[in-house]
């Protein structure tokens, strides 16, 4: 039977002296222009439905994919479902990659890819290597003075011989990371080991090995490390001194993608409650995830897992600015699912046009530690219009962004009453690049915001909660901010970088009822004073913690001084208070040792009456 995923409330709850409790999660489908969100599900009544059940029996290709008589693979319904037909998937490890031949043709006639309630259905990129296939490893220097037979005692090193026959015209340990396009990446700042790393991974007993670049780095490194040879068709492998292949399950990545369309543009497709695992896909651009929609339209995906993938999890958009665009892209539905332990980036579209993405969990995104490739990012959104991202949580993040929305992006969208919490990037939180149009990001929390390093000499956006790079009209209202290494709100001007014919003035920024707590350098940085600020409340700041950049030199002011200069903040307020923040798996509590009633209007001692009362929701296993 397959491990039910639980869903459970994220509650967001504040205990003050007096016992209020906040919840910042609104119930509206508003975007940013106040407009509904253009919802367009309907219910499909399927007119067909097919089976794989693997480990039944009498499973067969040759079947008729009926309940009692299931096809084996689920590629085989993959070729034969029709718009208003689905499949149900039952219990089983599906090693393959399908390929879906058809899309749905309307709302009410989707194609659907399912588990079968109760089941554990995973769709797994790797391949089983047999312990037999191992010898010990010879022919190479792994220690600098000692040549051929390895007789280190501390350690044994295997070799495998690949398997042509486990790969079929993509073979991950023959090709580099690097992306294809390469123009945006920064040579002379990126740390480019991981772009010159083998696409492949293994894992043994589960957990992702280590790979190294030479034999001989092999000898220094942990157990459980890797090494591959130049052609791509032999792996060496360091285990423990008490332990050869035969003790341990070792798997190794076999495709680029486990679901995708081969033709382009297919849409209205579901994919529910499916984990899909392992791939060896490169790096973005262009954005070919472990599943893809293949520049498809109106997919509905959820209650699905997405783990360990070398480099995208998903990607749901036109995949490149190299691509022929689609008369019909993105519009798709993302919901509860969890997307973890990719190497790049959890989610990437390009192109993203209506895309509602709600109720997910983004964690530990971005282990390859590749940020100047500039794609790495819990969610990364190019050209995006109309979407609404709510309720979601990003967590436990390092070398990545939270949510990164770029390029001509924030047409209309809206950031609300998510989480990120725990994010180490050399952005933010959310981080928004060159966009000229209305955003609204309201009713979020950012909590332990750090800086993995200054991304350049001119402008520093690492441990931001919110960062913006040459951008207009961003609404950022109603978000509480707590221990943020570097700034609250920023924004960088980036006068030069031309987009649509000009460069950015990054004027018409309006920051108002947030709540600033230990911003350690500045709580908004503004580019310049054609912006606002009203009815913030600042925590323990630090001197100077409203920062104006130009004209230069930068001025450092409080809130009496720009209510002087500009008529800004009149209701806003200073104060210190010590606090407890707490974030587990379901809840995140705050603990203030300040009666916060003397601020009665700001959002964050609203009560659980208030408007303010909707439980964001995430899938935990």
């Amino acid at each position: 039977m397959r491990k039910v995923l639980a869903i459970f409330s994220f509650l967001f709850w504040s205990t003050f002296s007096y016992g209020a409790q906040f919840y910042p999660t609104v119930v509206d489908n508003k975007l940013a222009n106040g407009n509904d969100f253009a919802f367009w599900e309907k219910k499909t009544n399927y007119t067909r439905t097919y089976h794989v059940a693997q480990n039944q029996s009498n499973a067969s290709d040759d079947n008729d994919g009926s309940e009692l008589y299931p096809f084996k693979t689920i590629n085989k319904a993959a070729q034969l479902l029709k718009p208003g037909e689905r499949v149900i998937i039952h219990t089983g490890l599906y090693r393959e990659s399908v390929s879906p031949k058809f899309g749905g043709s309307a709302p009410n006639k989707m194609i659907s890819y399912e588990a079968a309630k109760g089941d554990s259905v995973v769709l797994c990129g790797s391949v089983l290597a047999p312990a037999e296939l191992f010898e010990i490893s010879k022919g190479w220097i792994f220690n600098e003075n000692v040549l051929g037979q390895i007789n280190d005692s501390s350690s044994l090193f295997w070799q495998i011989n690949l398997n042509p026959d486990w790969f079929k015209g993509y073979n991950p340990f023959g090709m580099l990371n690097l992306p294809n396009d390469i123009e945006w990446l920064d040579y002379k700042k990126a740390k480019m080991k991981a772009y010159f790393q083998r696409r492949g991974l293994i894992f043994i007993d589960d957990n992702k090995a280590n790979q190294v670049a030479t034999p001989t780095e092999l000898s220094k490194a942990p157990d459980f490390s890797f090494w591959v040879e130049h052609n791509g068709l032999r792996i060496h492998i360091k285990l423990p001194k008490d332990k050869s292949p035969k003790d341990c399950k070792i798997e190794l990545t076999n495709v680029e993608q486990v679901f995708a369309p081969l033709e382009y543009g297919l849409g209205f497709i579901q994919l529910k409650g499916i984990t899909f695992r392992h791939a060896g896909n490169g790096f973005p651009v262009p954005q070919r995830g472990m599943v893809s929609t293949s520049r498809g339209h109106h997919w509905i995906v959820e209650d699905c897992a997405f783990e360990w993938a070398n480099s995208v999890g998903i990607d749901m958009g036109n995949e490149s600015w190299g691509t022929k665009e689609q008369s019909e892209i993105a519009q798709h539905v993302f919901r509860r699912n969890i997307v973890r332990n990719c190497g790049i980036s959890g989610m990437q579209c390009y192109r993203a046009k209506s895309m509602l993405v709600e109720d997910n969990l983004f964690e530990r995104i971005g282990f390859h530690d590749a940020e100047h490739a500039f794609e790495s990012a819990g969610i990364k959104f190019h050209q995006a219009e109309n979407c609404l991202i709510r309720r979601n949580v990003f967590s436990k993040i390092t070398h990545a962004s939270g949510l990164w929305l770029d390029y001509n992006s924030n047409k209309n969208c809206r950031i609300t009453s998510n989480l990120f919490s725990e994010i180490t990037t050399a952005r933010g939180g959310v981080y928004i690049e060159v966009s000229r149009n209305n955003c609204l990001v309201d009713y979020n929390i950012f909590y332990k915001m750090r800086s993995q390093y200054w991304l350049s000499g001119e402008y520093g956006a690492g441990g931001s909660a919110f960062y913006t790079d040459g951008s207009d009209s961003i609404n950022f209202v109603n978000n509480l901010i707590i221990d943020a290494e570097n700034t609250g709100y920023g924004a960088y001007l980036n006068a030069e970088r031309l987009v649509d014919m000009r460069g950015g003035i990054t004027c018409d920024h309006r920051v108002e009822r947030n709540v600033f707590i230990d911003c350690k350098k500045q709580a908004i940085e503004f580019a310049n004073t054609r912006n606002f600020s009203d009815n913030n409340l600042y925590m323990n700041s630090k001197p100077g913690y409203i920062k104006i950049g130009n004209p230069a030199p930068a001025l450092l002011l409080d809130i009496e001084t720009t209510n002087k200069l500009y008529g800004w903040d009149r209701n806003s307020k200073l104060g210190y208070l010590s606090y407890d923040f707490n974030v587990d798996a379901r809840i995140c509590s705050l603990k203030i040792s300040k009666d916060l009633s003397v601020y009665p209007e700001f959002w964050l001692l609203k009560s659980t009456n208030s408007e303010f009362n909707a439980d964001p929701r995430f899938i935990s296993k």
